[in-house]
């Protein structure tokens, strides 16, 4: 684990990975203090024993065109197949092709240095972004450092 904010990244190929999600476009800065209202959902359809869920929660972030501010998000926990639509839950897949990830160890509130840490990569390396990405969070144990780890999907 890393002592610092120092961050490996690393540029490898993603497989698609099922997830049960609910869409919402919000504001970027809102991501945090609205997340769990949408995972709610999620978790509700999975108790309902409607869908199988393996309880690590991803969520995916899309830019929105002409709304710096807005963010289109999916927020989402890994499925175990698809599904049938059980009210907003909607079954979906994380992004595949060409990424560059990290891995953030600690507070959620410290992750934007491990996105900025990939964005910088990306740029020393004239390697353009693709638009998507996403973040899997690792299964929550008590005393356990939480564990974060992020996809920017990139174009060559």
């Amino acid at each position: 684990m890393p002592a610092s904010n120092a961050y490996d990244v690393t540029l490898e190929q993603a497989s698609p990975r099922g997830m049960a999600t609910v869409r919402a476009r919000i504001p970027a800065a809102q991501v945090g203090a609205r997340f769990r209202t949408y995972l709610d959902q999620v978790y509700a359809a999975g108790r309902a024993g409607t869908l199988q869920l393996d309880g690590q929660n991803i969520f995916v972030y899309r830019d929105v065109d002409g709304a710096p501010d807005q963010l289109d998000v999916e927020f989402g926990v890994g499925s175990a197949a698809p599904f049938v639509a059980v009210g907003n839950v909607v079954s979906g897949v994380t992004p595949s092709g060409e990424v560059v990830t990290t891995t953030h160890y600690g507070d959620y509130g410290a992750l934007g240095n491990a996105h900025a840490a990939l964005v910088a990569w990306c740029r020393a390396h004239d390697l353009p972004l693709a638009g998507p990405r996403w973040e899997v969070y690792g299964h929550w144990r008590e005393g356990a450092v939480p564990r974060t780890d992020i996809y920017y999907l990139v174009a060559r």
